[in-house]
């Protein structure tokens, strides 16, 4: 009577090596017989001894022993229940008739019948009906056959995962044999059925018996769309070793036509990563919208590699190389705003070195550039080295950066660029204050060619001092407001920064851009991010934050900041075609974080254009989630036009995202995403879902642009079931639920 948890694995995962098993969070599921599974125990069964209590027993000559009336035979957490049993010392053989029931931690069977044999492990049991507790898992059987601890069979056996009483879905089996040895089960004749009606057959499947992974179709997934068409993509995985496997992936596309597709999946001592390649050998759509699909039955592919490994102590080394074959391609076969509106696919080869002083990356990068946008600079290669020494004598402590790239580009000038920048520091202060000096050098040399415009000084360098002094404070008092104790804190912070100018008109644009203004922007040390320019600064940041933090708690309930940068001097330094700062005061920005309570909080961000009294850029938001599942997410965000500060172009954005809890089992959830500027929708999503104990279904219908330049329109649907136990069929719509609404999971 060892554990018969095997019985668990006539459950098939059959479909699906990959078995969605999990109850829901916050479901509550009861099913009747959760208390009558016995405590987990950790002796071994065959080498216990055996207990039998019963109102009555008669002993035979041939020592053999029959027991009547509440029989319990138990023997190390195990325990056969029945009206009436014989025994055999002996041989150890029992046969129990009259409700037999035999339990331990994992399972529980009962059956009109059973004969077992202890010293071996063998046995029979007849019309069996068994319960799980892992999975809640419960089914029956006409025969199940034990043949010691190698292998078991059963005939006319049924699995589900739903309560008693609830049909939703049931498997059933006409032979089952699970070799244990192997770990692998087989099963004949397989019916699937959704509320008693045939749905899914197969002759033959196999699956695993354990947690390991096993080779077989994965559930397939379907859906329509405008851009595919009616889209069916049945995988099946292949477990080629431990660590190493393969998901092939065919994929058609009424649309369209076949894809072939798959995912290669690889991990060693030292290392792990994944490859995934997509072959479209024609495509079949003549039309994309109302303009010719450019692409009409040509090939289209894509190509994806990405590996991590450890080299040795503190070194690692990746690759990320990513192709498509076209400009359109995430357009026609992605499924997501994010995915369908990149630009450029990153190729990028890099080795690091992360120690406690000094840090090293090598790095080879290069992009596949998508759309009509400029091409970027190639890094062939590039070394960055940075120091950090802390606390050395008389408290200073020493930093270095260091850098060397070579820039390759089709059509601009090249070359090549030395970067050093040391500096020193000497941190101070208390609990209640801190100051810090910091004085740094940069000193940067080019080498350039195929300057063919002679635009630039092909030798050109660029030496500067950067002094800075940032300091603040920290007051603090006890605050009481109603019944709630608060410490509120007021921190306010001071950063100068002086940097003189240096014309660096003579120097290329290869690879900087100015930062995005926020609060972040008023303590850096440079306004452009990149090597090409160094912003002249004769600046001083002032800031102001106030928190409140619940003295019973810990939590901080609201904080406060207000920050602005007093300009003294123009800034002359620009990117090439930009214009000169001559502002004396940078716009003020307001940033508030509010925890409401547990369900509620709100956020915001504000830059406010004092000179002429508008706002440059705003970005509020309020959230909400329940603990019954609710959601409701509401932002907004706008940026002024022309701002060239950020050189982007002006927008002005409502989300609105909620998921609405109709009792247990049932929610609705939606988004509405418009771009108030352009006056019309970027995204409307709307949909239901249902789950309960043993099954679960979810339908979405998306209405989108694939860019937000992009006229045309698409129409996506998503429809999804999950038998609880055994896998989940249709178009997945996960990942879009979760990028849609901020909160949204998937147990």
């Amino acid at each position: 009577m060892r554990k018969l948890s095997l019985l668990s694995t006539l459950i098939v995962s059959c479909i699906s090596s990959t078995v969605l098993a999990q109850q829901e969070q916050g479901l509550s599921c009861h099913f009747g017989y959760e208390d009558l599974f016995l405590p987990a125990v950790s002796q071994d069964p065959v080498q216990s001894e055996v207990d039998v209590k019963a109102d009555s027993v008669q002993l035979l000559q041939t020592g053999t022993s029959v027991f009547s009336g509440d029989v319990d035979i138990t023997r190390a957490g195990q325990q056969l229940s029945s009206e009436r049993a014989t025994y055999n010392r002996s041989s150890g053989d029992v046969t129990a008739t009259g409700g037999v029931r035999l339990r331990d931690s994992e399972i529980i069977v009962d059956a009109d019948q059973a004969e077992w044999s202890l010293s071996n492990d063998e046995g029979r049991m007849l019309d069996a009906e068994y319960r799980i507790r892992q999975r809640h898992a419960r089914g029956e059987s006409s025969h199940l056959l034990r043949k010691g601890t190698s292998s078991t069979d059963l005939k006319n056996a049924t699995y589900t995962t739903c309560p008693e009483g609830d049909g939703a879905w049931q498997l059933k089996a006409d032979e089952v044999h699970l070799n244990h040895d192997t770990a692998v089960g087989e099963a004949e004749d397989v019916v699937l059925r959704l509320a008693g009606v045939p749905v899914f057959y197969t002759p033959y499947i196999n699956f695993p018996l354990n947690d390991e992974r096993k080779s077989g179709l994965l559930p397939p997934t379907f859906g329509n769309s405008d851009e595919t068409g009616f889209d069916l993509t049945t995988p099946y995985y292949w477990n080629i070793a431990p660590n190493l496997d393969a998901t092939l992936v065919p994929r058609y596309m009424s649309d369209r036509g076949m894809m072939l597709g798959g995912e290669f999946r690889y991990l060693f001592e030292q290392g792990q990563g994944e490859i995934e390649a997509n072959y479209l050998s024609s495509d079949e759509q003549r039309q994309d919208g109302e303009d010719i699909n450019p692409y009409y039955q040509e090939a289209r592919q894509l190509f994806f590699w990405q590996h991590r490994s450890e080299l040795a102590r503190r070194w690692h080394a990746s690759v990320d190389y990513n192709y498509v074959s076209d400009d359109n391609y995430f357009e026609d076969f992605g499924s997501s705003l994010n995915t369908s509106s990149r630009t450029h696919l990153n190729r990028k080869l890099e080795t690091r070195y992360r120690g406690d002083i000094w840090d090293f990356t090598a790095r080879l990068q290069g992009y596949q550039t998508l759309e009509d946008v400029p091409e970027q600079y190639k890094r062939l290669p590039q070394f960055l080295v940075r120091g950090y020494l802390p606390d050395q004598a008389f408290g200073l402590s020493y930093e270095l950066e260091a850098e060397y790239v070579e820039f390759d580009h089709n059509d601009l000038v090249e070359g090549q660029r030395i970067n050093m920048e040391p500096a020193v520091s000497l941190p101070m202060g208390t609990a209640a204050f801190f100051a810090t000096p910091r004085f740094a050098y940069n000193h940067t040399r080019y080498n350039l060619n195929s300057d063919d415009l002679n635009q630039f000084d092909n030798d050109a360098s660029r030496s500067l001092p950067i002094a800075s002094f940032d300091t603040g404070l920290f007051f603090e008092r006890d605050l009481n407001i109603g019944n709630d104790s608060f410490i509120q804190t007021l921190e306010p912070r001071a950063f100068y920064l002086y940097i003189p100018e240096r014309d660096q008109s003579d120097i290329p644009d290869f690879d900087t851009r100015l930062s995005t203004f926020n609060m972040i922007r008023l303590f850096s040390y440079d306004r452009f991010i990149g090597g090409d320019r160094i912003g002249d600064a004769n600046q001083l940041s002032l800031a102001i934050t106030s928190r409140f933090i619940n003295q019973t708690t810990g939590d901080e309930s609201l904080r406060l900041t207000l920050g602005q940068i007093r300009y003294f001097d123009d800034r002359e330094v620009t990117l090439p075609n930009g214009q000169v700062e001559t502002d004396n005061d940078s716009d003020m920005i307001v940033e508030a974080v509010a925890f409401i309570n547990n369900e509620w909080s709100a956020s915001g961000e504000i830059q406010w254009d004092a000179e002429d009294s508008q706002t440059s850029m705003s970005s509020v938001g309020m959230r909400y989630r329940g603990e019954e599942g609710g959601i409701f997410n509401i932002s907004h965000r706008y940026r002024k036009e022309n701002d060239f500060t950020n050189r982007r172009e002006g927008l002005e954005q409502v989300d609105i995202s909620a998921q609405v809890p109709m009792g247990e089992r049932w929610q609705l959830f939606g988004r509405w995403y418009r771009s108030l500027d352009q006056k019309r929708t970027l995204e409307t999503l709307a949909g239901i879902q249902y789950d309960s104990c043993c099954w679960a279904t979810r339908l979405a219908i998306r209405d989108y642009v694939n860019d937000e330049l992009d006229d045309d329109r698409n129409l996506a649907i998503y429809f999804q079931i999950e038998l609880k136990g055994l896998g989940a069929f249709g178009k997945k719509s996960d990942t879009l639920l979760e990028s849609s609404i901020r909160g949204y999971e998937v147990d």
